[in-house]
Parts: structure tokens; sequence; C-alpha cells
């Protein structure tokens, strides 16, 4: 990255940070993106009836007697270094009824956002996840954030491609322009742009990308098996298959403008096809902005993160990179399109992508989705428990005070035709202070915490006293925040440090 470049990113952070503490920044879309190295994660939780398209569909035949959420602000056990943030262990437990004469079989999705917790224990780094129906271990998918990416390019694909096939006239001038004699090459990129808005209302913004998909060698669709009914979705290797897949030369724009490019193209041709990553993640009821509850008012407001200069550092600096801090500028984008330079593609190709992104519309997505895909069976007239538990860190809000969040989004719940209450149980540190967008009330003072199950893998409770809050709530839509004090969880951490080896510890913030 060149130093102009460097000095308009961290500027456009800067001055868009400002803005979002004051509430000026508001809308669907939004300010800035952050890539996380790895860690700061936060929580979308409850599930629902998931179809191929990967949006949740109402329920109509089992019901949810009522759902059991615990969520543990626990230690990081192998922590990178003394500024790792909390580790939340959430555990999201559903009695589930089916009243009907018939055994049903059905795909739940659960929605995460930003990542699961890789436990470094395990050989091939596996994700702390774990489903149990009645105890019994069910083998899941996790469908991540570049694989929903995967698909949605190979849908957008193939709708259209088919609509190319199905137009004679747009059929010839793609063709032509794709087997050009140099010299009518221009022209007949200007005969697809003015067929489009002449014939096909088109505007000349999304005219002048399918000049690009039509100049663009893509080579043939490359398709998985993503809709297969009760017989199976996606394998983990096709997941993994597809996440580099109907790339081609946009590799060198990122998959998430490859993909909207796609999606924006598909959609002009198809008005239902809906295929656009914010869709998707809008479908689950997760909000397209870094949102946050503000730990002293209660009121919910943008997340606020502050970046300064020291932080925005080279990767080989000689510095120790704490978990979670950013470390790259070409991780940070402020409504600076992201081009790869020294791609190796062609200069047409270049010309290409640059166009593209020139055209594209501005869309803005906070945090990544990772969608947990299981299948379970209920026979007729049963009661099952299931269950899901997973371990990811905590996010962070840097609004003095700073604050280590989580978010738990509900409304897939109003997808069910019955949904019963939603029982809340947040365990912190003794003595942290709290706020959430539902009331809690202290229930508990100072209790130990025995952990079980996969949770107990990467979270350390060993020595420590947590306070219990608890509620229930009715409540099917929007999310549900949680936030610590981190000058009071500091305090709590470095005590129990303390008390366990009789040594001055290190504080696990900066």
């Amino acid at each position: 990255m060149d130093k102009t470049y460097r000095k308009i990113v961290v500027l456009s952070i800067i001055v868009i940070i400002s803005l979002a503490g004051s509430g000026v920044i508001y809308s669907n879309g939004g300010p800035f993106i952050v890539k996380y190295p790895d860690g700061d994660t936060a929580a979308k939780g409850i599930l629902a009836k998931l179809e191929p398209d990967l949006k949740p569909r109402r329920e109509t035949q089992l019901k949810v007697i009522e759902e059991n959420l615990s969520i543990i602000f626990g230690q990081d056990r192998f922590p990178v270094d003394s500024n790792s943030l909390p580790l939340v262990g959430v555990t999201a437990q559903y009695k589930i009824e089916n009243p009907t004469d018939k055994e049903i079989q059905i795909d739940f999705g659960f929605p995460i956002l930003r990542g699961i917790y890789m436990n470094p224990l395990s050989m091939i780094m596996m994700p702390d996840v774990e489903v149990l129906l009645d105890n019994t271990h069910l083998p899941s998918t996790i469908i991540s954030n570049s694989a929903i990416y995967g698909l949605i390019r190979q849908r957008s694909r193939a709708i259209i491609d088919k609509a190319i096939a199905d137009d004679t006239e747009l059929a010839g001038l793609t063709a032509k322009v794709r087997n050009p004699a140099k010299e009518t090459k221009e022209q007949t990129r200007q005969e697809i742009i003015s067929y489009l808005t002449a014939s096909k209302k088109w505007n000349e913004r999304d005219a002048s990308l399918f000049v690009e998909y039509a100049s663009l060698d893509f080579g043939q669709i490359k398709a998985y098996p993503a809709d297969r009914g009760n017989s199976g979705w996606v394998s983990d290797a096709e997941l993994q298959n597809i996440i580099n897949q109907n790339l081609g030369a946009l590799g060198a724009i990122g998959e998430q403008k490859a993909t909207q490019f796609f999606a924006q193209l598909a959609g002009c041709f198809d008005k239902n096809a809906l295929t656009g990553y914010e869709e998707i993640f809008k479908a689950w009821g997760g909000d397209v902005r870094e949102m946050a509850i503000d730990i002293k008012t209660g009121q919910m407001r943008p997340r606020e993160l502050a970046i300064t200069k020291t932080d925005v550092v080279k990767k080989t600096d000689a510095k120790i990179i704490p978990r979670g801090e950013i470390y790259d500028p070409a991780a940070i984008y402020a409504r600076v399109d992201y081009f790869d330079e020294n791609a190796k593609i062609s200069e047409a190709e270049k010309a290409s992508c640059k166009s593209i992104l020139k055209n594209l519309p501005v869309v803005f997505t906070f945090a990544p989705m990772n969608i947990l895909h299981y299948q379970a069976k209920f026979p007729a007239k049963s009661t099952l428990t299931l269950s899901v538990s997973y371990n990811q860190y905590a996010f962070i809000d840097t609004k003095e005070p700073h604050s280590y969040q989580l978010a738990y989004v509900l409304h897939p719940a109003s997808l069910w035709d019955e949904f019963g209450p939603i029982n809340i149980k947040v365990s912190v540190p003794a003595g942290s202070q709290i706020r959430s967008s539902v009331p809690l009330a202290k229930e508990i003072n100072r209790q130990s915490i025995s952990l079980s199950g996969r949770i107990s893998l990467s979270i350390n409770t060993q020595g420590k006293e947590f306070d219990v809050y608890k509620q229930t709530t009715k409540e099917k839509n929007g999310e549900l925040f949680i936030a610590v004090d981190s000058g009071s969880w500091n305090k709590a951490i470095k005590a129990v440090s303390v008390a366990a080896t009789g040594q001055k510890s290190l504080s696990i913030t900066k």
C-alpha cells in the first residue's frame, strides 16, 4: 500500500468514527469495515428452519416450548498474550415438541457473526461447537462467510448465463464482445450498453457492469450440489472448494466486491433472485451496522472502535501484536475500494476490475456471518431437547468506559408459529459491572462454575467466582446485547491471578 493510499484510509477511519460516535451515520450500510486478523468476534444466535437459499423459513409444525440461553464471560485457557479478550461460552438449549402424528426431519440453521473459536488443541484447528439432540451428538457443518459468498456467486452466474441464453439479441452481442476483432471491441461494448438501456430499461451503471461480465472470461460455472434436500447439503469439502471458485480476474477486487458484482447483475435479470449477501444477512435479523449497547446509558448506538496510528503497523514490525488488534493497513477499508495492483491479470482485466468498482453501488457489510447447519429428526408425538454450544471472543467497544460485548439475535424466533419464553442466564467474573439490552436481575453472588462438553475445552474458570444474572423474555425480535465494563473485568481477572500465583499479573487490556 503506498503512503497516499494509507493516509486516505486512516484519515477516513478517523473522520467516520467521529461521525458514528455523534450519531450522524445511522443507516443501512455504514461508514467503515474492519477485517479482524483473528479473535474479536460477536455471536448471533437462535435456530430456524434453513432453506437452500441460506435464508430462514417459517416453521409451522414443531413447537419450541422454551429456550434456555447461557452466556459465560470466561477467560481463554490458551491466551496468545496478556491482551486477550474475554472468551465467551454460549449454550442455547431448546425444548422442542413435535405434536404431529408423523416424524419430522428438518434442516436447521444457526447464524453466528464473525466466527467461532478455533481450539488450538485440535490437530486440524477444529471450531469449538457442539450440537446435541437429547445428549446425542449431531454432525454439523459451518457454512463460512466465504462459502456463503461462493454459493451466491455460483447461483448468480447461473441466473445471468440463463438470461443471456434466453435473449437472442443479447446472446449475439455477448458472443461478439467475447470474440471481437480488435477494432470493433469498443463499438460492441457500446452496442450492449445501448441495447440494455433502451430495450431493457437498465440504468447506465448496471449496463456497464454487464459489459465487463461479458468481456471477462470466468470459464465454466464451478457448481456444487447445494440443493439435495433430506439427503444432505453441501459437504465440508465442497464448501472449501467453492470458496475460490467463480472468481477469475475478480480476485483482484476481493471476494466481497466480486460477489456483490454477480448478485447485482443477477438481480437486474431477475428481480426475485435476491441472492445478495445483505439480503441473507437481513433475513436472519442481523443489522448490517455494527451496534453496541452504551454501558453508561443502556441505549443502543453504533459501535465505536478507536483506531490510532500505533494500531496501524506493518506485519514485519518488531512488535507483539495482541489478539484482535488491527495490524495491517490493507485490512482497513473506508470508502476506498480495494484493488490489488500486483494481481497477475492482464491490463484489460485490470481495466474491467476498475470499471466494476466504479459502477457498483456502495454497500458496507460490517460483520461477516457464518451459518451452522445441521439436521435433526423428531419422532411423532415427541418432546426433545436440542442444544447448540460454542465459544467465541467478545468484541470491544472503545467508547469510554471501554466494554466487552456480545450480541445475540432474537429475530429468528419470530419465524416459528409457536416459540415460548427465552430464559437468559449471564455469568461474569465476580465484581464485573454489566449492562444488558434486556434488564437482568442479579440472582447469585460469587458462585463457582463447572463447565462440561466442548465449551470446557477452551474456557478457563479455575479459581474464579462468578456473579450470575437472570431474566426471562418473550421478545422475539431484535438483538440481545450484553456489555461488561472492561475496567471492572480487568480488576476481577487480575485479583484471581494474584491470588493464584502470589505475583503481580498483567492487565488484559492495553
